[in-house]
Formats: C-alpha cells, sequence, structure tokens
C-alpha cells in the first residue's frame, strides 16, 4: 500500500489536511451576561483582582446537583466505575497495572514492605509510609483509582493503613503536616511561607484528590474527613486576608474545585479564586517567574510557559474554576495559552516540552521543538490530557479530544513498560544508544501513570441533557446514567481497525442524541443505524444521530485507516528534512533492531547501536499495515522499505519494520527515532540544516 503525504501539524484537524479548526462560536456576550448574573448569585467578583474576598463563606448547597455546579461545562462524564474495557488494548494494563505496578511501587513508598509483604502476614502488618516523601499522598490516589476499578481487600487495607499514619500526622487545626511541610508544630510560623519550591499546596491537594478517590471507591470516609479538615485550615489561613502568597507547585487548583462540586461549599470555589488571582501580582512576596506561571496574571497569559508539570495543572483547575463561575478574562487567556502549547509547542507524540530549557519546561521560542530536544515528563502529559477533556466539556469542540487521543495512545501509552514494573520519566522522541531509559525507582509520574491506566474508562463517554457523547473509541460496556438508564455495548478493535459498532441498549426507549467523535486523522467515514446509511453534518467535530432508541439497535462508524506519511510545516525549521509514519491514531518509530541491514554503521564500536541517520522515507514509499497478536501484547506493525544513504554507491532500500511508539523499548536496548529523513540531504544542507548562514557566521572547517 502506497502511503498518504500530509504537511501537517499534529493539532490540524484534518481533511486532505485543511487545517480545519471549526472553532466554534464562543457567544461572548452571552456568557459574559451569564457571567455576572453567575458571580452575583454566588457572591464572587467576576474580576481577577487579587487581595480580600469580601464575600461571606457559604454553606454547601445541597440541593444542586454537583454537575450544575458547573454550569460552564457543556457535558458531565460518565464515571470510570462505569465503564469496563474489554479490549486488547486497555483491559490487559489495567491487570497488569494492579498486579504488578501497585506490588511494585508500594514496596518503595512503604518501608514496611508495601502490597506484597503485607499480603504475606496482614495481622501483624505495621505500614511505614514514607510520610516524608509526598508522592506518597499522590499514590494514595493511585491506589484508590485501581480499587473504584476492581475492589481489591489487600490494597483497601494498605490504603487503610497509610491513612492512619497520614492522619495521625495532621495537626489538630487541620494543618497537613505529613508530606512536605513549610511549617510544622514546632514552627507554625514558617506556614504558607511564598517560595517557589514550596509544595504545601500540592501536597494537600493531592491529599484531598485522594481522599475524594477512595471515598468514592470504597465509601471509607476517616480519609476524606481529614482532607476536609486540611482544606478547611488552608481556607482560614488565607480566605478574608491580604496575606502575599502564591503556590510554589500548582495543583490545589483543580483539588479545590474537586472538593466544592462534591460538596457545594463554595468556600472552596473561593479558596480556588484567590490562589488563582495571586498569580502575576509580587507585591510583599517574590515572583516565581514563567517557571511557575507567575510573571504576569492569568487574564493576561497568551503562551504556555515554565515547568511543564506545573503549567498543566494550574490551567487544568483554572478551566475548572472558569467552568464554575464564567470568567471571560481567564476562558480567554486558557484556550489561547492551550492554542500555543498545541500548535507550537506539542511534539507528535502528545508529549511538550523541551530538555534544553534545564527546568523540566517550554521553550520561550515558538516552534522549536526539535526531537533530540525532547523533555515530555510523563506527568505533564497526563495532565495536558485531562486539560484537553476539561476545554471539551468547556468548548464542545473536538478538536481537543483528537489532541487528548494523542497523547493517550503514543506519549502516555508508553510511559509503563509492558512489564508494569518501570516507567519513563520522559517520553523521548528519539534516543541514541539507548539504555532501557527506564526509571526504575517511582518518583512523581507512577502515581498519576497508574491513576490514568485505572481511569482510562472514565474518558470514554459523556452526557448532556440532550444525549450521550462517545469521545474516545475501544472494546467497553458502559452503563450511562442518561433518562431512566443506558447501557452502551462498544465492539471494535481500536486503534488498530477503525470499524466501530455501538450497540444501544436503553432500559426503555428513550429519544436523544449520540454523538460520536469523528477523529481528526479520519479523511473519510461512513455511519450507519440498524443497516441503513446514516449522513450526519459534522459540527465541531462531532456526528449526531437523533433517534428514538430501543434496546438492540446497533451504529456502525467505519473509519478507515490509511499509512500517512507526515512532515513539519515550514515554521518548524528543525524538521524540514523529516517525515514520521502514523495509521489512525498511532505514531509509528523506528527501533534499531527491526532494520534488516546487514553493513549497518555503529555509533559505537563496542556496542551494538545502529546510526539511524542514513535512513530516510522517500515520498512514495511504501508500506503495509500487518496486524501481529503475539507481538508487544497485540500491535499492528508498518513494513515496508525506507532508503539508506550511501556515499560510494547509490542510495540503497533497506526492508525495516515501524512499531507503534506507545510500546517502544520493550525489548532489547538500542536507538530509536520517530522521524527520519524525508530525502537525502546534499552536503550543504548537513552543514547548514536551518538555512543559510547569518552574515557574521563562521564557515565550517570542513568548507575550504
Amino acid at each position: 500500500m502506497k502511503d498518504e503525504s500530509r504537511i501537517c501539524h499534529p493539532s490540524a484537524r484534518v481533511a486532505g489536511c485543511d487545517h480545519d479548526r471549526r472553532a466554534g462560536d464562543h457567544d461572548a456576550a452571552s456568557i459574559s451576561r451569564r457571567t455576572v448574573l453567575h458571580a452575583a448569585a454566588i457572591g464572587i467578583a467576576a474580576s481577577s483582582t487579587p487581595g480580600k474576598l469580601l464575600a461571606a463563606v457559604s454553606e454547601p448547597d445541597a440541593t444542586v446537583e454537583a454537575a450544575e455546579r458547573f454550569p460552564f461545562f457543556q457535558s458531565t462524564p460518565v464515571s470510570y466505575r462505569k465503564v469496563q474495557m474489554q479490549d486488547t488494548f486497555w483491559a490487559p494494563r489495567q491487570k497488569i497495572v494492579r498486579e504488578v505496578t501497585v506490588p511494585w511501587a508500594t514496596r518503595f513508598y512503604d518501608a514496611a514492605g508495601g502490597l506484597d509483604e503485607y499480603k504475606k502476614a496482614p495481622a501483624s502488618y505495621h505500614a511505614k509510609p514514607q510520610v516524608d516523601d509526598l508522592v506518597t499522598i499522590a499514590f494514595t490516589e493511585a491506589m484508590a483509582s485501581v480499587v473504584g476499578l476492581h475492589r481489591d481487600p489487600a490494597i483497601e487495607s494498605l490504603i487503610d493503613a497509610w491513612a492512619k499514619v497520614l492522619i495521625k500526622g495532621q495537626g489538630s487545626d487541620g494543618y497537613l503536616q505529613t508530606g512536605f511541610p513549610q511549617g510544622g508544630a514546632d514552627h507554625p510560623e514558617k506556614r504558607w511561607e511564598p517560595q517557589w519550591y514550596s509544595h504545601e499546596c500540592w501536597t494537600v491537594g493531592k491529599y484531598i484528590e485522594s481522599a475524594i478517590a477512595y471515598h468514592e471507591a470504597t465509601g471509607n470516609a476517616a480519609l476524606y474527613e481529614s482532607a476536609v479538615r486540611a482544606a478547611d485550615n488552608m481556607a482560614a489561613a488565607f480566605l478574608g486576608t491580604d496575606r502575599a502568597y502564591a503556590p510554589g507547585h500548582a495543583e490545589i487548583e483543580q483539588a479545590l474545585t474537586r472538593l466544592y462540586g462534591l460538596t457545594g461549599n463554595k468556600k472552596y470555589l473561593q479558596l480556588c479564586g484567590w490562589l488563582i488571582a495571586q498569580r502575576g501580582h509580587h507585591e510583599r512576596r517574590p515572583n516565581f517567574t514563567q517557571y511557575s506561571q507567575d510573571h504576569t496574571p492569568l487574564e493576561n497569559q497568551r503562551t504556555i510557559e515554565g515547568h511543564a508539570v506545573r503549567a498543566a495543572f494550574f490551567f487544568n483547575g483554572a478551566t475548572e474554576y472558569v467552568a464554575a463561575t464564567g470568567n471571560m478574562a481567564y476562558r480567554e487567556a486558557l484556550l489561547a495559552v492551550w492554542d500555543d502549547f498545541e500548535k507550537r509547542k506539542m511534539y507528535l507524540h502528545g508529549a511538550g516540552a523541551n530538555a534544553s530549557t534545564k527546568n523540566e519546561g517550554y521553550s520561550t521560542k515558538p516552534y522549536f521543538i526539535p526531537p533530540s530536544d525532547t523533555y515530555g515528563e510523563s506527568c505533564s502529559v497526563v495532565a495536558n490530557f485531562q486539560w484537553a477533556h476539561n476545554l471539551f466539556r468547556l468548548t464542545g469542540e473536538a478538536r481537543y479530544l483528537d489532541t487528548a487521543e494523542r497523547m493517550l495512545y503514543n506519549a502516555f501509552y508508553a510511559s509503563l513498560s509492558l512489564q508494569g514494573d518501570s516507567y519513563f520519566y520522559c517520553n523521548y522522541a528519539e534516543v541514541g544508544e539507548a539504555t532501557r531509559r527506564w526509571t526504575d525507582t517511582p518518583y512523581c509520574c507512577p502515581p498519576n501513570i497508574v491513576k490514568l491506566f485505572s481511569k482510562v474508562g472514565g474518558f470514554f463517554y459523556s452526557t448532556d441533557r440532550a444525549g450521550i457523547w462517545v469521545k474516545h473509541y475501544g472494546a467497553s460496556e458502559a452503563d450511562i446514567p442518561f433518562g431512566v438508564g443506558v447501557k452502551l455495548i462498544q465492539r471494535t478493535d481500536y486503534p488498530w481497525s477503525g470499524d466501530i459498532t455501538l450497540r444501544v441498549e436503553p432500559k426503555k426507549p428513550t429519544t436523544f442524541d449520540l454523538r460520536l467523535r469523528l477523529p481528526a486523522w479520519a479523511t473519510s467515514h461512513s455511519l450507519s443505524v440498524n443497516g441503513r446509511t446514516v449522513r450526519s453534518e459534522v459540527e465541531k467535530g462531532w456526528l449526531t444521530v437523533r433517534g428514538h432508541w430501543k434496546a438492540g439497535d446497533e451504529v456502525k462508524l467505519s473509519l478507515p485507516m490509511n499509512i500517512v506519511r507526515v512532515t513539519m510545516p515550514p515554521q518548524f525549521k528543525e524538521y524540514r528534512n523529516l517525515a514520521a509514519l502514523e495509521r489512525g491514531p498511532i505514531v509509528y518509530c523506528l527501533e534499531q533492531q527491526d532494520i534488516e541491514d546487514e553493513n549497518a554503521s555503529f555509533m559505537a564500536p563496542d556496542r551494538f547501536y545502529i546510526r539511524l541517520d542514513p535512513f530516510y522515507i522517500p515520498e512514495g514509499a511504501s508500506f503495509s499495515a500487518e496486524h501481529r497478536g503475539d507481538f508487544l501484547g497485540g500491535v499492528t506493525v508498518l513494513v515496508g522499505h525506507v532508503q539508506k544513504i550511501n556515499t560510494s554507491t547509490r542510495d540503497s532500500p533497506v526492508r525495516v519494520m515501524f512499531v507503534p511508539y506507545g510500546v517502544w523499548n520493550n525489548r532489547q536496548p538500542g536507538a530509536m527515532r520517530i522521524w527520519l529523513g524525508a530525502r537525502k540531504v546534499p552536503l550543504i544542507e548537513t552543514m547548514f540544516p536551518l538555512g543559510p548562514p547569518g552574515p557574521d557566521a563562521t564557515p565550517p572547517h570542513s568548507i575550504l
């Protein structure tokens, strides 16, 4: 099969790569009026001026449904606890996470040995969670997500044991002294000092999210009640004051909006708004700069800057705050910042940030994402994935989910080894002499990785008053809380096949809209209901089928998957002679062991590392897709020929196999690249890859 070729950045919704963005109408006038009305109703100023919040703290409103507390979100996701993955892509990884990753990680987080040691002698086990390690708190949330999907008495007992230690370390006034406190019981004056490196807010945020997750999964209230005390302590420290402060590490914002959504207590929403409003105001405190998104107030930000994980957590929390309040200035800023990330600073496989910044963050230069400079921390991939879903909820536009899909099936999927006992801290676009490049000590990434693998089904479906949204594809069964209840059964081999069947099983015949995302990569599609072809206009990336549904109705969506040779737009100068391969949502890469070349040159004489520089994918190259069920967990590979540059003879074809990026480095170590050359490069271009040198440039010594 001859490949298609496109010049296209991964953020584009393609129809022959016409960059159909379907931006949508934000209806600014209507939203602005709703903002004022809603702000008046809850007593929160719509402006973002920092300082005292004069409004009285309100008691919870039990008469309001949780979804109604976020009136500017257009849909509500279906809980992961109501979605059962039944495919060969996600379901086996969820099992590995529960049976391998959790025991492996808890050995590091618990000095008593973790889950395996607990199972040997549960009656005599005395947990010793590393309470001075804030990541222990984060992994509590990860384990809660695991048991929310699949109840496990041993994991729950370990959480209970950890919770007792964490709760015991809490101050009598609610201050959370475990994790990473600034001021413990002996130094209360040091609490909430504004320091760029402070993780006080991060720790409280993770504590809240862990407690909510465990409470939702099991009904256990002890950790949740402790977390509420910690949130109340923090609210008392800030609300109604003119304290000079900003979080050193974002996360607390999204935790507070979650707590507000669960309880209806506007105090937590007000605290979230207070913290957001401090950004960019440096009176009586240090400036944390772009590193912590503190260089200017949020409403003035238009580019993604600084530490990648801090940025993603901050902007996700701010998006949820906008969903509750309708703050138009924040909304405009958040949409612009996302566009900067997606269009100018995101790698093909969905990761972001540059290694060369030396701060785990984004370059200040737009369009500067060289493959050799990838940072791509797994934590930021997970957080950006969550942010993308919230931007969809805010706008209804499928383009955010297209990017979320790119992250999910590529950078995120690669973050955990297939064996489940090691992970990537960084998700590189290329490596030279690859060692395993797995980090075998669990720092901050495993909690986020475990959480998303467990909760992935919760991102597949949403509801609104009109019906059901199908956001991602994969064999699954979902109990949808719409009307009197609808079971949705999805049958597909996605992401290897684009043939999708949805069986609709309402408890009684019901009229509603079924919206199906038309992926950005799909250049054509066909849609039918009960065997009859249906034509649906595409609106904001969605196909909508309106009908009176009864049990047994079937919807079939076919999305042909072509092999596509992609190149980047000319603004990305480092990519001027590079090409990569995609098929459907999958980005492919070449590992050295999949090159059938007896005359390969080596990067080091004493080690088997093949140089990938001489290989290129010429325009018109032919590749075929082959599914191999017993290879790397069952994947579709691309088999064909690339060209190899020979200096003494004509270029020669070399047979190769490209594997999905999501499963790379699960065999012997070796070199890997997503991007190969796009053509044979003249010598002068290898010396000046970015174009002609400037007037003051010194010619290389090799030019005589």
